[in-house]
This record gives structure tokens, sequence and C-alpha cells, in this order.
């Protein structure tokens, strides 16, 4: 019986949660697609993400990503959480949708703020802000094409570390 309910527990933990920490699927994009300067490296230890580099708004840049382009089939999921610590400063989560966007670049996003501390942080897709623009598919989470932590829209030096990444189930 006491096998049962810690099947039955470890089974409804998991299905709370889509893990996202496989460092295959993530990969790093910068402003330097679209003819702007900003750096960006990546490194993947022990199970942390650990972005370094610059943000330069020189050139009409202003970005870099960590971007894991995420297949959900389904709206069983309301949000990301991941643990977070880094430099003090502000970066965001972006979200790209599938399907028609004008600009093709628009994105819903929210910013997070970091300290030299982990600390866990849950972010919920209703709670993202269009960019700019108009996109064809609405903000769900079968809708979304691309998953990304960014270092966004003004000059700073980045060092950011993720780690424990998922998606929350509803």
């Amino acid at each position: 019986m006491k096998l049962h309910i810690i099947f039955f527990i470890f089974l409804s933990m998991n299905s709370f949660t889509k893990s996202l920490n496989d460092p295959g699927n993530w990969s790093g994009v910068t402003d330097q697609v679209m003819g702007g300067v900003s750096e960006l490296t990546i490194k993947h230890s022990d199970g942390v993400f650990i972005m370094n580099g610059n943000v330069s708004t020189d050139n009409n840049g202003g970005f870099v990503r960590l971007s894991n382009r995420i297949d959900i089939n389904s709206n069983d999921f309301k949000g990301i959480r991941f643990k977070a610590k880094g430099n003090n400063e502000t970066y965001e989560i972006h979200v790209t949708l599938r399907g028609l966007k004008i600009p093709p670049w628009s994105y819903f996003s929210q910013s997070f703020d970091v300290s030299d501390q982990w600390q866990e942080y849950e972010i919920f897709f209703k709670d993202l802000k269009r960019s700019s623009g108009f996109s064809a598919a609405s903000m769900k989470a079968k809708n979304i094409r691309d998953l990304s932590i960014a270092g966004f829209g003004r000059d700073f030096e980045v060092d950011l570390a993720i780690k424990e990444i998922s998606l929350i189930s509803s």
C-alpha cells in the first residue's frame, strides 16, 4: 500500500511540471543576426546554464537570448518556473508564438530581477505583455514556438545563471 502511495505522489508531482533542463534544446541568439554587436557565451555545467556577455544598443542592436524552440502540444501548461541568480540586473522571459506575426520578430515578455543569491521565479503566460505588433495566434501554451531568457533593451553586462527550468501545469 505504501508503495502505491509513493508512486501516486511521484506521478502527481511529475504531472505538474515539464522539465526544460536538456542543454541540447537550448541555443544562444544575439542581435548579430540583425547586424547588432551584442555578445554572448553560454556554458552548461551540473544542471546550470551560465550566460555571460554584453548587451549593446549600438548599430540598432540590444539583445542576447538563451532560446528553446519548444514543442508544446496542449494548453495544459500555464507558465515557466526556474531558479536564477546573477549580477543584480533585470532580465526578461520572451515568448514567440507560431504562425503569422507582424513584424516577424513580435513576442510577449515579462521582466524579472536577479540578485547574487538563487531565487525561484514563476512567470505565468497570462501575465506576459505583447512587445508590439500583431500575432494571429493567441497566447496559449500550444501556440508557443520559442521560449527565451533574454538580456534586452539597454547597454549592460550579462552575468546570469539559470537552473531547474520547467513548465508549470494547470
